[in-house]
């Protein structure tokens, strides 16, 4: 009984010290609270403790209880006023007793029957109703992200309350696609690192997380790629430090056969024309003569030798002996050797008959015809092709498209002027990218589910091509997977996002850049339904197409000054209500507002620190320990 009567007693207190005041006006969504007199004080104690008073501040918040419904409302701002008219014999000790305090709160949530926190209004408060702190206990509840027994990642306390722990749970956070925005120095390198490294370090894995989920980390600026570090994100990692300069040591990026072969990629990475040129190049693509039963190249020997024969003997003023030697030089690149450079000058042209004569032309018989051209040429081995090196698998797709224009052109089905710009590009493109990718042609050696490709040593070209090019390859691939296995994902990783998701570049052709954002638009508009989801880090958000930002299901949002970001942020994330929006611009390094499906409501937050060893490579040059003597 005595027990029973101490509970009730301090429950009694308990409600006392926790009531605040009451609700002295609602006109739509504006809820006035008066605060009673005897809590304008920055603290308030129970039971041995201090309990913060309510106040201003981006994690302050109240309960208005009406009926058996409890409503939850954030503190927006606050204000004096002097009673107006003084009650008969009420006489004061002070004029601070004259002074009114009033709060300005909103409603963004309510608990339901389950005592479950739900986000949005379902009531509103009517005058009078109590208004009260929430308890610590109720507190803590509001901000946990997980469930006890889910799998979460620690990612630091709120601003205003530093002892409130924050961790969100995996299945909230990764199940959609992230993006962390903000000005450069901001933190959000660090935010990005601990989201993964966190991740990794997980000790409940499952062998499902090695063997059926992939990350892909496109690393520009080589902040997560350090050789032989261990300790950034995973020690279980495959590093690719792609190379263009003229160094050797480069690592080359495994791509499916297949997907080089794509009419779309193809065109994109040429520079075709959509009228003639792509036609031409899908023709030449779909070629698969030569790609079976083929020893030793006998088929592509046999086809260089009928066009060698063709132009010899063609009498045409186009295919003279410029032509000849552009043909020669062509196929020798990609391998093949067709004839020495002392035989090729004893080979000559009369441009007024237009005939190739062999070896000078002081007879008749010395031009080059039908009848006589194996005698002359092939038959005593002056033209003798054969495989000088074996040719690689991008070699072999210059090929095809090299056979394909020498036959259209010499048999007249296109013409050589408007596809030869297509040509000469080429070598060029293709030689640049074999510095940096392998083609395959079936499934690599096992790699590690983790892949860090390291740009930083490419030039401006694959920086364009690569993030596509990979991103691509391995979204396909992850939608035939799910064809046969549901239980499968894929993450892609993009830090300095607006390098590859800017929708506008002056640098580029408007197909170049339709192309590329159709590739990540479909991947962020069409990829939860496969198991792909991107997370994204730029200091421009402003530079990064609408309809990516748009798509994002969480969100990391860390300092920004522009008001072109800012009001990039404002169009996308319906989230943030209009404090946490205005306090955007000052908010310290490290130092972030989350928001989205992780969380019901926009959390200030701010991101544990990681060790130095473990911080991605892109902390500011310290000045005064370079310049001091």
């Amino acid at each position: 009984m005595a027990k029973t009567n101490f509970d009730l007693q301090e429950r009694l207190v308990s409600a006392s010290v926790f009531t605040i005041g009451s609700v002295f006006k609602v006109q739509g969504k504006e809820i006035v609270i008066e605060v009673n007199k005897d809590k304008n004080l920055p603290h308030l104690f129970f039971n041995g403790r201090t309990v913060k008073n309510v106040s201003v501040g981006l994690s302050n918040y109240v309960k208005i209880t009406k009926g058996f419904i409890e409503i939850i409302c954030k503190v927006e701002g606050e204000y004096l006023e002097k009673e107006k008219y003084q009650v008969q014999k009420k006489t004061y000790v002070n004029e601070k007793e004259r002074i009114n305090r009033f709060l300005n709160v909103s409603v963004f949530g309510f608990y339901d029957n389950d005592h479950e926190f739900q986000h949005g209004i379902k009531e509103m408060p009517l005058i009078g109703s109590e208004c009260k702190l929430l308890s610590r206990e109720e507190f803590e509840e509001l901000h946990q992200l997980s469930k006890a027994g889910e799998l979460s990642v620690p990612l630091g306390c709120l601003v205003d309350e530093e002892t409130q722990k924050i961790s969100i749970a995996v299945k909230k956070l990764f199940s959609g696609h992230i993006g962390i925005f903000g000005n450069t120095g901001s933190g959000k390198s660090n935010t990005l690192a601990k989201l993964y490294t966190e991740l990794f370090r997980l000790k409940d894995l499952s062998d499902n997380f090695t063997n059926k989920s992939r990350f892909v980390f496109i690393d520009f600026n080589g902040e997560y790629s350090k050789e032989n570090d261990d300790h950034i994100l995973t020690a279980n990692k495959t590093v690719y430090n792609l190379r263009t300069k003229p160094q050797d040591g480069g690592d080359k990026y495994p791509i499916h056969k297949s997907e080089l072969e794509k009419l779309e990629l193809l065109s994109i990475l040429l520079d075709a024309t959509e009228k003639t040129q792509q036609p031409f190049l899908h023709r030449a693509i779909d070629t698969k003569w030569f790609e079976e039963d083929n020893e030793d190249c006998q088929k592509e020997i046999k086809s260089i030798n009928e066009k060698l024969k063709k132009i010899l003997i063609k009498k045409n003023p186009n295919f003279g002996k410029p032509f000849l030697e552009q043909y020669i030089g062509e196929f020798e690149r990609l391998g093949f050797e067709i004839i020495s450079v002392d035989n090729l000058s004893k080979i000559g042209y009369n441009s007024g008959t237009y005939g190739f004569y062999y070896p000078d032309r002081t007879t008749s018989d010395s031009y080059i015809t039908d009848e006589n051209v194996d005698a002359k040429l092939f038959d005593s081995s002056i033209f003798k092709v054969s495989v000088k090196t074996e040719m690689t698998d991008i070699q072999k797709i210059q090929f095809k498209i090299f056979d394909r224009y020498y036959h259209e052109v010499l048999e007249g089905y296109i013409n050589q002027e408007y596809v030869g710009y297509l040509m000469g590009r080429i070598s060029k493109r293709f030689k640049m990218l074999e510095k940096v990718i392998k083609v395959v042609t079936e499934d690599e050696p096992e790699r590690k589910n983790i892949e860090i490709i390291n740009l930083r040593n490419v030039n401006l070209e694959i920086k364009k091509v690569i993030p596509m090019l990979v991103c691509k390859a391995n979204y396909d691939q992850q939608k035939e997977l799910r064809e046969s296995d549901d239980e499968n994902s894929l993450h892609i990783i993009i830090d300095e996002a607006h390098n590859i998701l800017s929708d506008a570049s002056a640098r580029e052709s408007d197909s170049w850049k339709d192309y590329r954002l159709e590739t990540f638009e479909e991947i962020i508009k069409e990829g939860r339904k496969f198991g792909a989801f991107m997370t994204i880090a730029s200091q421009r958000p402003s530079d990064i197409s609408t309809t990516i930002i748009s798509q994002l299901h969480n969100y990391f949002i860390h300092k920004l000054m522009n008001d072109n970001d800012l009001l990039a942020i404002k169009r996308a994330v319906s989230y943030l209500d209009r404090l946490s929006f205005d306090s955007i611009s000052n908010l310290s390094t490290g130092c972030c507002f989350i928001a989205g499906q992780m969380t019901q409501f926009p959390l200030s937050v701010r991101v544990e620190l990681l060790k130095e060893d473990e911080q991605p490579k892109s902390e500011t040059i310290n000045l005064d320990k370079l310049w001091r003597k």
